[in-house]
């Protein structure tokens, strides 16, 4: 599902990614997508790296994925966590990338969200990529 994102919203557009909540458990310590502006036909990645703090360990949870396009939100979708990255998640440093081929096709603003949240709903980790095309 992560390489599904990526597709929504890389363009040809220059863009922006950002950590969306300062109060998540997960400090993301670096974010971004290459190339910028992405190429038709050609791979585009986008890469978080996050730490997860002392003192906690995540053996479960979910990962919220959702786009809007000109401010349309498309259906979000909902996964295990541990379908999305390696569980358990113990303190440490952590790096996930996806990587996808860009089709092109979209034009307008798109916005994509990556939420991660415990078992208790507490959010883990919250990303946010702009992309004006």
């Amino acid at each position: 599902m992560f390489t599904l994102v990526v597709l929504y919203f890389l363009s040809y557009g220059l863009g922006q990614v950002t950590d969306c909540n300062t109060n998540s458990l997960f400090h993301i310590n670096s974010q971004n997508f290459q190339p910028d502006p992405p190429i038709v036909g050609q791979n585009a990645t986008l890469w978080i790296d996050y730490t997860v703090p002392e003192g906690l360990q995540i053996n479960s949870g979910t990962a919220k994925y959702s786009v809007s396009i000109n401010g349309i939100p498309l259906t979000p979708t909902t996964e295990d966590l541990c379908t999305q990255i390696a569980c358990p998640q113990v303190p440490g440093t952590y790096n996930i990338t996806s990587t996808s081929v860009w089709n092109g096709g979209i034009s307008g603003k798109l916005v994509s969200t990556i939420q991660w949240y415990n078992t208790n709903n507490t959010e883990l980790l919250c990303s946010k990529t702009k992309v004006t095309v």
